[in-house]
């Protein structure tokens, strides 16, 4: 007989059917966002387990450790040099040897709480967007303008005064280390891309601790001046906070109290 529009049955069937296409529908959206869901999801846990085995890598091998430093010093010069910086120079080579001395007796693994969200991807994409703003942050903090009031200026002079006094009173020491680090790491701080992306404290103890360790040599001519503040942070202190913030390490037993 036929559909016929004015029994009720029929439009119950229509209905119904209507009914089951959209569950159908729906079904099908739920099902499609589950499986973008899990393949994110998967590309994340991959790019983390990726990053736990190369970290790994680093732990258990010292050799390794130090030439990811090595290339992070090498990646971190090119930038340097677009900001003006003569990396070919005595005083920045011996720089990145420091820096690579300082890992030399291996790295450790750090864990902590972010307070922001983390903003890269992967360790890659970090060091590609942390290296620019190190840079440009240890221009704008850590080199002296002819301004006396610009916080490069600033900084950098009361790095050196304070290094300066230490020595002169009592010579290179804890309390030196400890003074010039955490003056070195408030600046530091201040750069996009550090804070949020590592526990200050940590950061701190870091920065203390390797200025602790460094070749007091290296010490007398870059932070004797103010301009030498500039080179000491970018070729030793920038390349460990960089490897600090985007592979979570740092050289060994330096993340502690300082």
């Amino acid at each position: 007989m036929g559909w016929n529009p004015f029994k009720k049955k029929s439009w119950t069937d229509v209905g119904k059917a209507i009914e089951d296409t959209a569950t159908d529908a729906g079904n099908a959206i739920a099902d499609t966002a589950t499986d973008v869901g899990n393949t994110v999801a998967d590309g994340v846990t991959d790019a983390a387990n990726q990053t736990s085995d190369f970290v790994t890598g680093l732990v258990n091998d010292t050799s390794k450790a130090v030439q990811h430093t090595a290339d992070t010093c090498a990646a971190q010069a090119t930038e340097y040099s677009k900001q003006g910086f003569d990396v070919a120079s005595k005083e920045w080579k011996q720089g990145t040897q420091e820096a690579c001395n300082v890992v030399s007796h291996g790295v450790e693994a750090v864990e902590w709480a972010a307070t922001e969200a983390y903003e890269w991807l992967d360790a890659n994409a970090c060091y590609v967007g942390l290296n620019f703003a190190l840079t440009t942050g240890c221009v704008m903090y850590f080199t002296p303008k002819p301004e006396p009031a610009d916080p490069g200026t600033v900084t950098s002079t009361a790095v050196s005064a304070t290094y300066l006094g230490y020595i002169t009173t009592q010579g290179a020491n804890a309390a030196m280390s400890t003074a010039v680090g955490h003056l070195i790491a408030e600046s530091m701080w201040l750069i996009p891309g550090v804070k949020g992306n590592c526990d200050k404290k940590m950061l701190t103890n870091v920065i203390v601790n390797v200025i602790a360790t460094c070749n007091p040599a290296v010490l007398s001519v870059s932070l004797a001046t103010p301009a030498g503040v500039g080179i000491f942070v970018g070729s030793v202190i920038s390349p460990i906070v960089a490897q600090l913030v985007c592979e979570k390490i740092a050289p060994k037993g330096m993340s502690g109290k300082a």
